[in-house]
């Protein structure tokens, strides 16, 4: 509930697990929420849409569960200077891309 003389804010959400906002559902800086997944995502300045990490989580306070998920549904490159790892098997849908820069690595497990 609002607190009396305050608008409150509403992001782009949906309540349906596995839901992904779309590059034109949001504008370059909005966030949009997956409450389902509970997972936070951004359209970033070349148009894409990336889901931003909350960290570890886990039962009980204890964070150490990093999780991903199995499938890349939408074109991806790794921004420069950054690595990434993911625990596989990692299918990538047809029709879909993912850039690795020279010099950088993606290590799946």
């Amino acid at each position: 509930m609002a607190q009396t003389g305050y608008t409150p804010l509403q992001t782009y959400y949906s309540t349906t697990a596995g839901n992904v906002p779309s590059a034109g559902n949001l504008v370059v800086g909005e966030l949009a929420v997956n409450v389902a997944d509970k997972l936070l995502f951004v359209k970033d300045g070349t148009g894409a849409v990336v889901g931003i990490s909350g960290g570890a989580t886990g039962g009980g306070g204890d964070q150490v569960f990093v999780e991903n998920s199995l499938v890349v549904t939408h074109n991806y490159t790794l921004p420069t200077g950054k690595n990434a790892s993911s625990v596989g098997p990692i299918t990538i849908n047809g029709g879909i891309s993912v850039t690795i820069p020279a010099g950088q690595r993606w290590v799946v497990l």
